[in-house]
């Protein structure tokens, strides 16, 4: 990617295989938000995309956990989790040699052994590569607040983050309510696990659902987002986990959650184990995102179409 945005072809030569890292020949790649975050500062041209999914195809001599052909997510972090101070990401930062990181909208990738997470056989390796970042990012927090089988759970932002979200709190015994702006997704969600779905613009239905959710999850960057009816929609000691944030500040009268005694938290991401227990999980209850396949010559097309709010619900560039 130049400077400007438009992804153009671009040929470069990695570092040199170390006796720790594996070459992975990228067979997937999912297109995240992130990556059209040109605002980031960082030094041209790049290569984006970070939910990789591949086949090992060279180790170093002291990698003995994978070996050549196992199918692989690759993700750069130096360090236990995504809040690390010494956070190496796949792409836009650089080594502590001070060669840069090159990302998965490519035909192949360096990695550290470590940091390449082995993909389910039960997945689809599309699939997965669409859960690498936005299931893991959805699952955590559903599992980090002891989500259990009875609790009431919303989610609100049925996209790319809430969609996989709704399959993940069904899946650990919740009930999910979808909260969406769009009676026209009421079918999808349905058909994605939820139990029940609530127009947030029917007063009706916004009244009905009052004081019923004990955890929300807001997959939501919508600037227009009411945080005030939100927390009407919470119980008391609700908690609330945001994981999609807008470009714009946001504004709430505080006393509604304080006497509710709602919590609000954010999370980011996952630690590399979690990526593992996500993938796990997704495989043994059969938990699919909706993707739209393209090839990757089609890159630009397919970032377009997420710039658009088009993609449903995540794009998946594959070689």
């Amino acid at each position: 990617m130049a400077q400007g945005g438009k992804l153009e072809p671009y040929t470069y030569t990695p570092r040199p295989l170390g006796p720790q890292d594996v070459e992975v020949a990228i067979g997937h790649c999912a297109i995240c938000g992130t990556d059209n975050a040109f605002g980031i500062p960082q030094k041209y041209p790049v290569v984006v995309g970070h939910e990789i999914v591949g086949r090992v195809t060279d180790l170093g001599a002291d990698v003995h956990d994978l070996k050549k052909g196992d199918t692989v997510c690759g993700l750069h972090f130096k360090g236990r989790d995504a809040y690390c101070t010494q956070m190496v990401l796949t792409s836009r930062h650089q080594y502590s040699d001070g060669s840069p990181t090159r990302g998965g909208f490519a035909s192949a990738i360096r990695v550290q052994a470590k940091h390449a997470t082995r993909v389910p056989a039960q997945l689809d390796p599309a699939e997965a590569a669409a859960l690498v970042c936005a299931g893991v990012t959805v699952y955590v927090p559903l599992v980090r607040f002891q989500v259990k089988p009875g609790d009431q759970v919303g989610v609100i932002g049925i996209g790319g983050l809430g969609h996989p979200a709704l399959q993940f709190a069904r899946a650990l015994g919740a009930d999910v309510t979808a909260f969406t702006s769009k009676d026209s997704k009421r079918d999808k969600c349905i058909r994605l696990d939820a139990h029940r779905v609530v127009n947030i613009n029917d007063a009706d239905q916004v009244q009905g659902a009052a004081n019923s959710i004990d955890f929300m999850l807001v997959a939501s960057n919508s600037p227009h987002l009411d945080w005030n009816q939100l927390a009407t929609f919470m119980a008391m000691h609700g908690k609330i986990v945001v994981v999609a944030a807008p470009e714009v500040p946001i504004s709430y009268r505080l006393s509604f959650f304080i006497m509710k005694d709602i919590q609000i938290n954010t999370s980011l991401v996952g630690s590399i184990s979690e990526i593992q227990q996500t993938l796990e999980f997704a495989a043994q209850h059969d938990i699919h995102p909706i993707i739209e396949r393209l090839d990757m010559k089609d890159c630009n097309e397919g970032l377009q179409r997420m710039r658009e709010g088009k993609a449903r619900y995540r794009v998946v560039l594959s070689n």
